[in-house]
């Protein structure tokens, strides 16, 4: 992609968020936007798949919960499902022609079999239990967007896989420069004079805007977990494209400063002991160390770019001495002593292993609720000394739900699958190419992600599910073995 058709593209997109803001105001715009927008997804992905596939990343990064736009059809239908309905019909047309389903998905299908059969499985014992069709379909929900693995396999060749990357890096910019504004107006501006800016914040499941201290505050989009897949990808496209070597570390930075603005300790867990585990490998081959100055170098430059950006946007217009410093920020969130989060995580540990044990095999399926005592804030309102009973449905901890939901054996399914699918990543490693860089890059966000799930679950929804698949994608394209094929 040439230089000034990215800068169209952020642009673009840029666009899009302005749009997204009007038509949060003004609800008749909006409808206009929503069909005006899958229309042209549609159209998109009949002309050239990858493009298609580009626009759900697109949405991915940018869109947090789905809902920039909404259809009001009785309930608000968002902009993720109209694309999604738009990518699968357009793909519909391509394989009924190329009589294709699989495509370049076909070596990870295994993958996806499994996942599907665990939703499936868990839906029905939901149903049986009479967990309610509601409360069901909230949970299965998210798994539907596996029906657009097939799209993905529509990436046959390096010039897809590098369209859709370049828009991810063109959202990414976007993502970076939203996430600027909001903190930076928050730490400078009275929050009652950005109410709105707020609640379009919220209202279209972007994300949170928390109140630490003082003037401090925390700004979290769901999205940020793109950043990890910016930093490592990044630093491995500029290892492996020298050309544009600089490009994709900016990439990578940007990626690295939304992932440290989030103040998630999810992503800082997934991200650093992914790059642990990869640095070691580095060291670990004689072949690799070769790159190992270029990774060093262009880490080091992401992750000042990452310090720099942050700085600079608490204490505008300068980089120290403003109102706000990030030191206080860090520290709030590494004080886990009375943090509402960590505490009800702790409380809800002990509740989910009785209820993963009342049915370990078969698993007590979509929809189960688990009840226990916690002292956050939020709920114990009146300052119970045991807590107050809480029941929650939706769980933070991943690998739990699993467990919960699909019953042991079936968790056990998945997270091998997982682990075979990593493993695939690895033996490419061992194989001579000059792709080696960008699949290191991909199977270290692919690990971090697998990481993070731990206590941010990000596998059971469309942006985890969604990485999952642009990096089987990139995977199979960059595989040493994919050209003799």
């Amino acid at each position: 992609m040439k230089s000034r058709t990215f800068l169209f593209t952020v642009m673009g997109l840029i666009g899009v968020e302005v749009a997204s803001y009007v038509a949060w105001q003004h609800p008749t715009f909006g409808v206009f936007a929503w069909v005006l927008l899958v229309l042209l997804t549609y159209g998109l992905t009949l002309a050239q798949p990858e493009l298609g596939v580009a626009v759900v990343m697109a949405e991915l990064v940018l869109g947090g919960k789905g809902y920039l736009f909404v259809l009001p059809l009785g309930a608000e239908v968002s902009i993720r499902l109209g694309v999604f309905l738009a990518v699968l019909a357009a793909w519909s047309m391509h394989a009924s022609r190329n009589r294709t389903f699989w495509g370049g998905q076909w070596r990870f299908r295994w993958l996806w079999l499994g996942f599907w059969l665990a939703a499936v499985w868990a839906t029905v014992i939901g149903l049986a239990g009479g967990h309610g069709v509601g409360v069901v379909f909230n949970d299965v929900n998210a798994y539907f967007f596996l029906a657009l693995v097939p799209t993905f396999g529509l990436l046959k060749t390096k010039a897809h896989f590098s369209t859709v990357l370049y828009v991810v890096a063109a959202a990414t910019v976007v993502l970076a420069l939203k996430t600027a504004l909001v903190q930076g107006l928050f730490v400078h501006y009275p929050s009652t004079s950005l109410t709105m800016l707020y609640k379009w914040v919220r209202d279209t499941g972007v994300g949170e805007v928390t109140h630490i201290v003082g003037r401090l505050y925390r700004v979290f989009f769901q999205s940020h977990v793109y950043g990890i897949f910016a930093l490592f990808t990044g630093v491995g496209l500029a290892v492996a494209d020298r050309r544009r070597q600089w490009g994709w570390t900016a990439f990578a930075g940007l990626g690295a400063y939304v992932v440290v603005v989030s103040l998630s300790r999810s992503f800082w867990l997934g991200g650093v002991v992914a790059f642990g585990i990869g640095f070691l490998v580095l060291l670990g081959r004689r072949s690799f160390r070769r790159c190992l100055a270029a990774v060093a170098l262009s880490s080091a430059i992401a992750l000042l770019i990452a310090y720099v950006g942050f700085q600079w946007t608490l204490n505008f217009p300068g980089l120290w001495g403003g109102s706000s410093n990030s030191g206080s920020l860090v520290r709030s969130r590494t004080d886990y002593a009375g943090e509402s989060a960590y505490s009800s995580r702790r409380e809800l540990l002990p509740a989910m292993h009785r209820a993963i044990l009342q049915h370990p095999l078969a698993g007590s399926g979509f929809g189960t609720p688990v009840t226990y005592l916690t002292k956050d804030p939020r709920v114990n309102v009146n300052g119970l000394r045991a807590g107050a009973p809480y029941t929650a449905t939706a769980y933070e901890l991943g690998y739990h739900a699993f467990a919960l939901q699909f019953g042991l054996p079936l968790t056990l399914l998945v997270v091998g699958l997982l682990w075979w699918f990593l493993w695939q990543g690895v033996t490419m490693l061992r194989l001579q190419s000059s792709n080696r860089p960008i699949i290191a890059g991909l199977l270290c966000s692919a690990l971090a992600l697998c990481i993070l799930h731990l206590t941010t679950p990000y596998l059971n929804h469309p942006l985890g599910l969604g990485m999952l698949m642009l990096i089987a994608a990139g995977l199979s394209i960059y595989d040493p073995r994919y050209a003799k094929r």
